[in-house]
């Protein structure tokens, strides 16, 4: 990873993220936080050496949504404003079809919200989870399959913006 100060925030968000989902289960009955772990460990090999405020979200990505916590609370606990920024822009505002979101996200998040987002997506679409829940294959079918496609659509439209000789040229520095 970076330096010290990099490692204590990934430790920090990590440290809050388990005391926040402390207790919960995820629809298959396992601990929450085994998510979360598996969301910073795919955007950390899908993108090499991520931005720390990236790491920070993956671990508190759903801390607005599921938890008690706002975002001035994660800022006092020190996870740092990109990191919030990057949270807040993939959590679900209450009554927002989910595609529709899911569009809207892709056309405006900042890359590394939607970096932390197609992460999530990959484990809510991992087939070992999906066979666990009865609903499974219905739900990557009609939620998670269509989601992805309009992420990926979106991330790699804004990565690549702009194209001199046919050649893509990379809009950010990962």
């Amino acid at each position: 990873m970076g330096s010290a100060g990099d490692d204590a925030a990934v430790v920090r968000a990590r440290s809050l993220a388990e005391r926040l989902h402390a207790g919960q289960v995820d629809k298959a009955g396992a601990p929450y936080v085994g998510h979360l772990e598996r969301v910073a460990g795919l955007l950390a090999v899908w993108w090499p050496e991520p931005d720390i405020a990236e790491l920070e979200a993956a671990w508190l990505h759903d801390a607005l949504e599921d938890t008690g916590a706002t975002a001035e609370s994660l800022l006092a606990a020190g996870v740092s404003p990109a990191a919030v920024e990057m949270v807040r822009a993939v959590t679900r505002p209450a009554g927002t079809a989910y595609l529709a979101w899911i569009g809207d996200l892709a056309q405006t998040a900042p890359l590394g919200a939607l970096r932390v987002k197609l992460a999530d997506n990959a484990d809510n679409s991992d087939p070992g989870r999906v066979a666990r829940l009865p609903d499974g294959a219905r739900r990557v079918a009609e939620r998670y399959a269509p989601a992805r496609a309009l992420l990926l659509e979106g991330y790699m439209r804004r990565r690549f913006e702009g194209q001199v000789g046919g050649a893509m040229l990379p809009t950010d520095s990962n």
